[in-house]
């Protein structure tokens, strides 16, 4: 059986993914009104709010994407869509290497991109991850690498202190007197 995507208007895509306001969907409809022959995207570019690069990619390649032809890493289509220069992904691929932290997650915490537009994003190409924690599994040691799968240790702060406070109940920490 083929899926099928339900595709959306491109402001009400844009405007979930926090890339314009309301206010900014309201005035790009009535400047529609006096000028038919314009669509939507080209009234935020003429208005500066969006820049034609992400207009093409949400307009032409997201609803291919959402429909499930997404085939690459989350940071080539954040790039291809204006949303991240190449050094800025170079900057998070090297973060994401000494932190151990998604991609997405450490483009947040630059500010160089919104929650709600990461949460779109994880939600349209790739639902398995949208409530995954922050962090990548990592791997115990190298020696383990080739012996069995990778053992994810969940790093997310507040079922971390969960686990630690457990710790702290089940077993007594000898204190050097």
């Amino acid at each position: 059986m083929v899926q099928t995507a339900i595709v959306k208007p491109l402001g009400t895509v844009l405007l979930r993914g926090g890339l314009i306001s309301p206010a900014q969907v309201e005035v790009a409809l009535v400047d529609q009104r006096h000028n038919p022959n314009l669509r939507i995207g080209d009234v935020l570019e003429l208005r500066g709010w969006l820049h034609r690069s992400t207009l093409e990619f949400f307009s032409e390649e997201w609803p291919k994407l959402v429909a499930g032809e997404a085939d690459h890493p989350l940071g080539v289509y954040l790039q291809k869509a204006g949303l991240l220069t190449q050094k800025q992904l170079d900057t998070l691929l090297k973060e994401q290497l000494q932190t151990g932290m998604r991609i997405g997650a450490l483009a947040v915490l630059h500010g160089w991109l919104k929650q709600e537009t990461l949460d779109l994003f994880l939600r349209g190409i790739a639902p398995e991850h949208h409530t995954a924690s922050a962090f990548k599994p990592l791997r115990q040691s190298q020696e383990n690498e080739n012996s069995g799968p990778e053992k994810e240790i969940d790093l997310h702060p507040s079922r971390a202190a969960s686990a630690m406070a457990q710790n702290d109940n089940d077993e007594e920490i000898p204190w050097v007197d």
